[in-house]
């Protein structure tokens, strides 16, 4: 099982309706609305790093979207 943190940078026009759309992907198990440089962190578990690559892709694909930051838990 592969954990990861990715923090995301949301165009403020479309902050809620992105945040709610990448809340209920499947790999994600947590969900916070963060102030600073990322306007969200998700915490999310797959099966495979490549799980981590597809949710990153997946997301990068929704409009709003400014930027993303994947951090990798190995344990």
């Amino acid at each position: 099982m592969v954990k990861a943190l990715v923090l995301v940078g949301i165009d403020p026009n479309k902050s809620e309706e992105t945040f709610k759309k990448i809340k209920s992907m499947n790999s994600v198990k947590d969900a916070m609305q963060v102030y600073g440089e990322y306007d969200a962190a998700f915490v999310i578990e797959t099966e495979h790093t490549v799980g981590v690559q597809d949710f990153v892709k997946a997301v990068r694909r929704l409009q709003g979207i400014t930027r993303t930051v994947t951090l990798l838990e190995y344990t």
